[in-house]
């Protein structure tokens, strides 16, 4: 239902002796009626023209306003703003009614009014046959966090939303939605809702902003009747199960709905309680879709990251993620301009506010309300609460924006035929999902890879960016990464592996799924490798065009491995060598570890570690990216301890601290392939 406030001004009735005048025409103009009728709710009033598709309730004439206020339900199969002022009009040829004003409403304010009345005697069966019969009584609180309130109407063009969206930093992602709202192939016309929303936001506000964007565009293209928001937040551990949680939501329909997807302590200390509120959810998603718009947003790093919970609800509709996007010093000074001017104290001058933002090539939403809640409490100290006024504010930090994907495999040191391999696999999924928009064969298509070298050559890691460049290609739906080995695909008792192997399988749809050390499937004391093998081939070709199989070992036993099954090294598309590192590159994989980790080595330790990898790569199976990171590991340890046992620890400076010296690094012994050790293994 949708609800609206509708007030009437009364300008046919004599001017002197109003009261009488209004004690006589009462019956007759209908007013004694409640607009309920205990047979059938959905029965209107006489003054309705007998439309049964309105309940409508008065609560009274004013006599010192001459105005009448009269509060409407409308159900949204047969919602038509246009037509409401016509239908809800009192029908009188006593005197002339005008429309005074008109606002839709939230259901609290609705309700209120009934309740308001002198028929509140029979609001409760109203509230019970609209589903918005729940309260929230002190002594049983809701165990979530729900707020309603109604946008402002606002006409926009397509342009004014592009400048919108340019304000607030909108990503590609935002912009692409806006150009699909408006496009002329659409009819303007409200038939249900095609698609649904998650938003993906370092902040609440950041999210605030995309999806108040999101609901004017579609209002203004009537993919949207209503302007009504309902905001589920914090919903607590078992809150899912309250019957009230479905209430409110259902309430909800005819505007938009808002979860957020938030794991957090009330949630309950395991992912069993935020598994089952994203598949109660998603159960409720699934009923309401076609005329209530859910928007779910995750806020990046504290939302629970469990793909499993996350499907219950993508699962259950089409759903649009919107990321939030970065912008220049310039654009993230208008954006905090923009917050600091909504500030409700005065400030002599704002423009301070841009000391809170880092110096940084690029800035994310995110960064900037970092920057603005932070100059928030100092203008708080400085303006309100002055006894605050000499405490200082440390500078907001800047959260580098992640590289891309691909431009980070392009960073990684050496796998100069990977990458080029990797180029090529993108090329040919291109050209396959445009096969597929213009309708042509697409039938042979695999791309089931192998990748095989010795440990530490990141061959996990390429997998993993793999997947994501694939993602954001379109050349996979999901961009699931699902690792496993032989543990997860061979079962104990005889039928259960196959059962295994495919719950995999269905888990990886849409991405990559990723079998590590694959030869482990190769087992001569019984049968459950080579059953887990065979249907990993059958399940290659049953899901040949929803998962891409990773298969990843060391080279010589991967040999082994293809040949356990005919059908197995046919169905792999491309085969990946990853190579040993030079010392060389030991040397710059080094480098970029600890500046990932804020150190800088100086040369005398570079030229050491440089000695110490040219004896390592000597030895088979040294480690190579995994050796430099224990190396690495072990000289900061050593760092620290150095660093503490300083008589003047208490000035170090930041140079200081962040500088690995030659002392700092010592050999990491290499346990050669036949050595023989005294003890335990």
């Amino acid at each position: 239902m949708i609800y609206y406030h509708l007030c009437y001004h009364l300008s046919g009735a004599p001017s002197k002796d109003t009261p009488e005048w209004w004690r006589m025409h009462q019956e007759e103009l209908g007013f004694d009626r409640s607009g309920i009728d205990e047979k059938n709710v959905n029965s209107a009033n006489q003054y309705l023209r007998g439309c049964n598709c309105y309940v409508a309730l008065i609560t009274g004439f004013d006599i010192e306003t001459m105005e009448i206020n009269i509060y409407v339900a409308c159900s949204v199969c047969h919602m038509d703003k246009f037509r409401l002022e016509e239908i809800v009009h009192p029908d009188s040829d006593k005197c002339k009614w005008e429309l005074d004003h008109q606002e839709e409403i939230t259901v609290e304010a609705y309700k209120y009014a009934v309740d308001s009345t002198c028929y509140n005697t029979r609001s409760s069966v109203l509230f019970e046959k609209f589903g918005i019969d729940f309260r929230e009584p002190l002594y049983d609180p809701f165990p979530f966090r729900v707020e309603e309130k109604i946008l402002e109407e606002q006409t926009l063009t397509l342009e004014e939303c592009r400048q919108r969206a340019h304000e607030i930093l909108g990503s590609s992602s935002l912009y692409e939605e806006l150009d699909r709202i408006y496009s002329p192939e659409n009819q303007q016309i409200y038939k249900g809702h095609p698609v649904h929303y998650l938003i993906s936001a370092g902040a609440w506000g950041a999210a605030e902003d995309i999806y108040e964007l999101l609901i004017k565009a579609l209002y203004n293209n009537k993919r949207l009747i209503s302007n009504r928001i309902t905001l589920f937040r914090e919903v607590q551990r078992k809150g899912y199960k309250d019957s009230r949680y479905q209430k409110v939501i259902e309430a909800g329909e005819g505007g938009t709905v808002i979860i957020e997807l938030k794991s957090n302590e009330g949630m309950g200390r395991f992912a069993t309680d935020f598994h089952e509120f994203t598949k109660r959810t998603g159960e409720i998603l699934e009923k309401q879709k076609k005329d209530t718009l859910f928007i779910f947003v995750e806020i990046t790093g504290k939302s629970l990251n469990d793909d499993d919970a996350i499907d219950n609800i993508l699962k259950k509709a089409d759903i649009i993620q919107i990321t939030e996007g970065t912008g220049t010093l310039q654009d993230a000074r208008n954006y905090l301009t923009e917050l600091v001017e909504q500030v409700d104290f005065g400030t002599e001058d704002k423009s301070d506010v841009y000391d809170y933002l880092a110096e940084a090539e690029t800035y994310s939403v995110t960064d900037i309300f970092n920057a603005y809640n932070a100059w928030y409490g100092s203008g708080l100290k400085t303006h309100v609460y002055r006894a605050y006024r000499e405490k200082k504010s440390f500078q907001v930090n800047v959260t580098k924006a992640p590289n891309k994907p691909y431009d980070t495999l392009q960073e990684m040191i050496g796998l100069t035929e990977v990458k080029t391999v990797i180029d090529e696999i993108i090329a040919a999924s291109k050209v396959v999902r445009t096969r597929e928009r213009m309708g042509l064969n697409t039938q042979g298509a695999s791309f089931h890879m192998m990748f095989s070298g010795n440990p530490g050559t990141a061959k996990t890691s390429v997998a993993r960016l793999l997947c994501k460049i694939l993602k954001e290609e379109s050349a996979i739906s999901s961009g699931r990464f699902v690792e496993c080995g032989r543990q997860d695909l061979v079962a104990k008792y005889v039928g259960w592996t196959a059962r295994m192997v495919e719950d995999k399988f269905k888990e990886a749809q849409g991405g990559i799924l990723f079998i590590d050390e694959a030869y482990a499937l190769v087992d001569g004391s019984n049968t459950y490798g080579a059953e887990a093998i065979n249907t990993v081939v059958q399940m290659m070709e049953n899901y040949r065009d929803r998962v891409i199989v990773i298969f990843a070992g060391y080279p010589e036993k991967m040999q082994t491995f293809l040949e356990q099954n005919e059908g197995l090294k046919s169905r792999i598309a491309f085969h990946l060598s990853f190579p040993d590192y030079s010392p060389d590159e030991l040397t710059d994989i080094l480098t970029l570890m600890s500046q990932k980790r804020d150190y800088q080595i100086d040369e005398e330790a570079k030229e050491y570690c440089k000695e110490l990898f040219c004896n390592a790569v000597k030895e088979e199976n040294f480690g190579n990216g995994r050796y430099v990171r224990n190396i690495l590991d072990q000289a900061i340890i050593k760092q620290s301890a150095r660093i503490l046992k300083m008589e003047t620890r208490e000035d170090i400076s930041r140079e200081e601290i962040c500088r690995l010296k030659r002392e700092d690094f010592r050999i990491h012994e290499i346990v050669k392939k036949n050595e023989k050790r005294i003890g335990f293994a």
